[in-house]
Formats: C-alpha cells, sequence, structure tokens
C-alpha cells in the first residue's frame, strides 16, 4: 500500500493571513508524509499535527486563542484504526496538546483526561510547561474585552457569539488523517476552541466520534462549528458511510457530512482516508486550509 496523508489547517470564513496558513499547513503535511516512508500512520498524524500546533496562524498550539479569562485551554484527540483512542480536553501550560493524547491512549486505561487532570498528568509524563500565548493573540484578547466590558457577566458567558463582529470568528482546528504502507490508519485533531471561549465550554475536537473518528473503514478529522459536529457525532457518522457502503469512497462520504452540517445551518469541513486508501474532503465555508499527499 502506497503511504498518502491528508492535512487541514481549519474551515473559515474569510482568508486572512492564508498564505501564511498553507505554507504551515503544506510544510505539516510533508513532515507527517516523510514520517510516513519509515514510520507508522500514527507516528506520522502525530508529527503532522505537532508542526500545525506549533504554528501562530492557526488556532491550535500557539496559535490558541485565549479564553474569556485570558487564559489558553485546548482540546486534542488522536485514534487508530484498531480502535484505540486519546485525548485530553482544557489541557493547559503545554506545547502540543497532540502528544498529550497519545500518551493517554498508549499509558493509560483511559481515554479522555480533562481539565487540571490533563494538565497535571502532562507534566508528571515529563512533558515541559510551555505558555502558548502569543503576543498578537494577547493583543486581540484585550481589544475583545475593550468592547465586552459594557456587557454583563451572563451576557459574556452565555452570549459571546452576539457580540463578535460579522465574520471574525475565524475557525482554525487543525487534523490529519494517514494510512502507512501497511494499510493502518490513524487520525487526530487539535484545537484552541473559539474566539473568546468560555472556560468550561467543551466543542468536537476532544471528544471521539464528533471531531475525530478511525475504524477498519477509515480515519476522519472534522473542523467547523464544534457543538453542531457533537450533536451529528460527525466524524463516527462519516465512517458508518462507509462501513454501510452508502458512500463509494471517502469523497463521497465527506460530501455527505458536509450535507448533515448544511442541515443545521452550521459551518464545517471534514477530510477522510477510507480502507481503500482513497482521499476525501469537503467544506461549506468560503475556504479550508488543506493540504494532501498520495
Amino acid at each position: 500500500m502506497k503511504p498518502k496523508i491528508i492535512v487541514h489547517g481549519g474551515a473559515r470564513r474569510s482568508g486572512n493571513n492564508e498564505s501564511e496558513r498553507k505554507t504551515d499547513v503544506i510544510n505539516a503535511c510533508k513532515t507527517g508524509y516523510e514520517a510516513l516512508l519509515e514510520k507508522d500512520a500514527v507516528e506520522a498524524v502525530e508529527i503532522a499535527i505537532r508542526n500545525l500546533e506549533a504554528s501562530e496562524y492557526l488556532n491550535a498550539g500557539v496559535g490558541s486563542y485565549l479564553q474569556l479569562d485570558g487564559r489558553v485551554r485546548m482540546d486534542a484527540s488522536i485514534m487508530k484504526d484498531d480502535l484505540s483512542a486519546g485525548a485530553v480536553i482544557g489541557i493547559e501550560d503545554v506545547e502540543h496538546p497532540i502528544s498529550v493524547a497519545r500518551r493517554v491512549m498508549e499509558t493509560t486505561q483511559h481515554v479522555i483526561l480533562s481539565g487540571p487532570l490533563a494538565t497535571d498528568f502532562a507534566h508528571s509524563e515529563g512533558f515541559p510547561r510551555f505558555d502558548p500565548r502569543t503576543k498578537p493573540k494577547i493583543n486581540l484578547w484585550m481589544e475583545i474585552m475593550d468592547e465586552f466590558r459594557q456587557k454583563t457577566t451572563y451576557e459574556q458567558i452565555f452570549h459571546v457569539d452576539k457580540y463578535l463582529k460579522e465574520g471574525s470568528l475565524n475557525l482554525g482546528t487543525v487534523g490529519c488523517v494517514a494510512m502507512d504502507a501497511n494499510g493502518n490508519i490513524a487520525a487526530g485533531t487539535s484545537t484552541g476552541g473559539l474566539k473568546m471561549n468560555v472556560p468550561g465550554r467543551v466543542g468536537d475536537s476532544g471528544i471521539i466520534g464528533a471531531g475525530t473518528y478511525c475504524s477498519k473503514f477509515g480515519g476522519a478529522s472534522c473542523t467547523g462549528h464544534g457543538e453542531k459536529i457533537l450533536i451529528l457525532c460527525l466524524a463516527k457518522k462519516v465512517l458508518n458511510y462507509l462501513k454501510h457502503k452508502r458512500a463509494g469512497n471517502a469523497m463521497d462520504a465527506t460530501k455527505y457530512g458536509v450535507e448533515e452540517l448544511n442541515s443545521l445551518q452550521a459551518p464545517g469541513g471534514i477530510i477522510c482516508i477510507d480502507q481503500e486508501g482513497n482521499i476525501g474532503y469537503a467544506h461549506n465555508t468560503a475556504m479550508m486550509t488543506m493540504h494532501y499527499i498520495e
């Protein structure tokens, strides 16, 4: 089987810094593919996503948005086609959440660790403390907080989306799906959450079956409106299209997945590789930064 990999840097409405995003996504894809030539699919997925988490132009790792309280909390998940899975939700003070998610998968009896427990686990496992906040994201947070100071605490917590400028909410979750030379498949997703995320809010990226899913039928990673992707269990649904032969290949399956998003008027996108090695991708936003090699 010829190795193949697909990487995304998020679905979004506008193209600010798109050239920088595209460059970082292409480089991450190439680095992941180089790993695939010698290593297995899960290794390639982790390596590619670590590269995406290192980009200040993407919403994961060092590019993460600050939450409403000025802190960065990140989610990530990773899964293999043998149904092994690991995830972290609301993790802080680490550089690469995807690597912690993989450590959860490979060294614990759990699937998901969240909040301070996830952070404590990472540091106890030797992941160094790291502040992912960047100056541009801090400045953005301060700018938005100037608007929010006129709102009540209730409005800030539960109706954040109403007070963000139209079109300013660029969804930038990152993800990767890879197939190695032995036909093994892995998928992963990582995010810094919504802009001005409410502390405690959980999106789809750290949830197995929603933002990420992988089985013998293929692997998928999603990006977009986290609440709607959660409701749809979208990544699992895309794989079910392949499992039950409602879709003939990965491309058809992702298109059906986007139809599910359309039914809820939710923005987003999906990448996928099926068990035959076909690559698929679809989105209903103005753009989805992505790249693949096969």
